[in-house]
């Protein structure tokens, strides 16, 4: 053999274990990314999901004392509010849907002194059959029928079928901060009205 074809052999032998190098890296790369992007989701899907709030001041409006929906609220649930709660489901494995109904301190004028028709219209109005329109004595039950609106028309957006959806009420105890009321905050105040969204994963005993 030639020194010319010695020399092209050894450059071609050369060149075939820098690509089997180069392969091999290349494999090893992959598997380490693989198994960290695993183990990162795995570590998110452990976190506590995100917290969603529909404030008053937002535009997540209701009318003084009432539980009904606008067209603009539903809009805004079916844009906005149900592909985020679809999407931070599928991240964090979360398949209970907590509506929480908050009101400020401020009696109800006028619908505190007509007696309230909740038990008997509440559980109907979740499954969509309600008889009349709710009507609350105090700002727990507000919060209550006004979280039973929400998790009625998340509902019927389809999210029943991968989500158990509990309606809840705080009435005026809990501030947007998550710090109990205080003595003497009996004032007006949009910030406190609103709806809390809480996604979380199922007890499993």
């Amino acid at each position: 053999m030639s020194r010319s074809a010695s020399r092209s052999s050894l450059h071609l032998q050369m060149g075939q274990e820098t690509i089997y190098l180069l392969l091999a890296v290349t494999m090893f790369t992959t598997i380490v990314l693989a198994a960290y992007l695993l183990a990162l989701r795995q570590e998110v899907k452990q976190q506590d999901p995100p917290i969603i709030v529909l404030p008053e001041a937002e535009g997540y409006y209701f009318g003084a004392g009432s539980a009904a929906l606008s067209g603009d609220f539903e809009n805004r649930l079916r844009r906005l509010v149900i592909p985020r709660l679809r999407e931070i489901g599928a991240t964090y494995d979360a398949t209970v849907i907590e509506v929480i109904g908050h009101t400020d301190e401020i009696p109800l004028h006028g619908h505190g002194q007509l007696p309230s028709n909740l038990d008997a219209v509440l559980v109907p109005m979740f499954v969509g059959d309600a008889p009349a329109e709710p009507v609350a004595a105090d700002n727990a039950g507000l919060g209550m029928a006004r979280a039973v609106a929400v998790a009625r028309f998340m509902r019927e957006s389809g999210l029943s079928s991968k989500f158990t959806i509990i309606p809840l009420s705080a009435g005026p105890f809990l501030k947007p901060d998550d710090t109990a009321l205080s003595a003497g905050e009996a004032v007006a105040d949009e910030a406190r009205r609103r709806i809390e969204v809480r996604l979380r994963r199922r007890e499993h005993r």
